[in-house]
């Protein structure tokens, strides 16, 4: 049945996301209507090596919860901001000029906004609350500045109406993941998405049932190839694939949080709870391959060992999102371990069998070809459903109290630069 309001002519939204990534903007041009969103042009431009310095310096800032005023004051992140905003408006104007998009045609670009802090209440029940950056309204007058256009439309702060209502923010991606399935004519899977953190999303019948933040995907292994090298990331797996397991190592990894790991969902992640420090005291025990290669089978692990949570029979059929799994390793190892032939931990060892005989054989992995554009995809499908006030996320996959509608809006007003909306509403500090 067709909910009161939605049409079926297409609408084009752009999509932006940064969120804990630390490595590019990720832009893109989607058509979306009631029962299809298709990428229609698509662009990604990388963070200046200043911008992620600068990001770690201040999420060392933000774990004392200043407060937003003195926040707001602080040198560090007025300069920080500012910068954010400039480089992801470049990006944008950049997919508008390169692919000759009519700006008229744009109902909303939408925006997730930067992640320095999320502590939601399956990890902080007494004052819950997510810390995304990014001033709509400066956003706005940036690109309508850039384009000549008057009118731009920016949808952001997606996070904050689900952690005021209850619920985790976090993940927000399991609608889209059984929209896009049902869109697939596939009703019955498991959608991973793997990036900083990775998160799943269990469909059944076409519907979203559960959905949880697993753990650490790409942050341990981009954590080490930063710090030992001066490359962003493991490109192409190339160190990584030089090296072995260390079961050792990969027991110490699980410890390190393995209180999260076993964790009832609803539940979401925060690179800041994730420890990644601790992972540098590693540098003189094993070569950097053997390091990289064990990061990214522990990342492969703890998604397997997330099934656990799953009621019933675990679908064979997994679909795979996210920039994470370019990595060849995370790949193969995520093949390995769910055909009964990874290396599994000792004290492990009934949870993953208990996992192994409730899956429905033969495992059907597959990289899906929106897998890169899957999270900017999200935030402009997440525009779609505020412009039609469609609630996005549910009691069942965040704990939120009830249905909730999530976003808020600014519109370009050149004259007026009083930007007051830098830091998200759900910061409570």
């Amino acid at each position: 049945m067709k909910q009161q309001g939605i049409h079926e002519n297409p609408s084009f939204y752009i999509g932006i996301m940064t969120g804990n990534s630390m490595d590019a903007i990720d832009v893109v041009y989607a058509q979306i209507n009631q029962n299809q969103i298709q990428p229609i042009h698509t662009h990604s431009i990388p963070f200046t090596q200043d911008m992620q310095q600068q990001t770690v310096q201040l999420r060392e800032l933000v774990k004392t919860c200043p407060p937003r005023n003195l926040l707001e004051q602080n040198p560090l992140f007025i300069s920080y901001h500012t910068s954010y905003i400039q480089q992801i408006s470049k990006a944008v104007v950049e997919l508008i000029q390169q692919n000759h998009i009519d700006v008229s045609s744009i109902k909303a670009i939408c925006s997730h906004g930067k992640t320095l802090a999320h502590c939601p209440s399956s990890i902080n029940p007494k004052t819950p609350y997510t810390l995304q950056i990014g001033s709509g309204k400066m956003l706005a007058n940036l690109i309508a500045r850039a384009t000549n256009y008057p009118y731009i439309r920016v949808i952001y702060d997606f996070r904050s109406d689900d952690v005021l209502n209850a619920g985790e923010g976090a993940p927000l991606i399991p609608p889209l993941n059984a929209f896009i399935a049902r869109q697939d004519n596939c009703y019955n899977r498991i959608d991973i998405n793997a990036g900083n953190t990775s998160n799943l999303c269990v469909i059944q019948n076409g519907t979203a049932v559960a959905g949880w933040d697993i753990g650490p995907c790409n942050e341990y292994m981009d954590f080490l190839i930063r710090t030992h090298t001066n490359q962003p990331f493991d490109i192409d797996g190339n160190i990584g694939q030089q090296g072995q397991l260390d079961t050792a190592l990969l027991k110490e990894l699980f410890q390190i949080n393995g209180n999260f790991y076993m964790t009832i969902p609803p539940r979401s992640g925060d690179p800041a709870h994730y420890n990644t420090q601790r992972i540098s005291a590693f540098k003189n025990k094993e070569n950097l391959p053997n390091l990289i290669y064990t990061c990214a089978y522990f990342a492969a692990y703890i998604i397997v060992h997330s099934f656990q949570f799953i009621q019933g029979n675990i679908p064979n059929h997994i679909s795979l999102f996210g920039g994470g799994w370019k990595h060849p390793i995370l790949y193969h190892s995520l093949g390995q371990i769910l055909t009964g032939k990874g290396f599994i931990l000792p004290e492990h060892q009934l949870i993953f069998q208990n996992i192994l005989e409730r899956i429905q054989y033969p495992v059907q992995i597959q990289k899906h070809p929106f897998s890169q554009w899957m999270e900017s995809l999200l935030w402009a499908k997440m525009g779609y459903c505020y412009d039609y006030q469609i609630p996005w996320t549910t009691p069942q996959l965040t704990n939120c109290r009830k249905p909730t509608i999530c976003g808020i809006e600014a519109v370009s007003d050149i004259n007026n630069t009083n930007y007051n909306d830098c830091i998200c509403r759900s910061y409570p500090f």
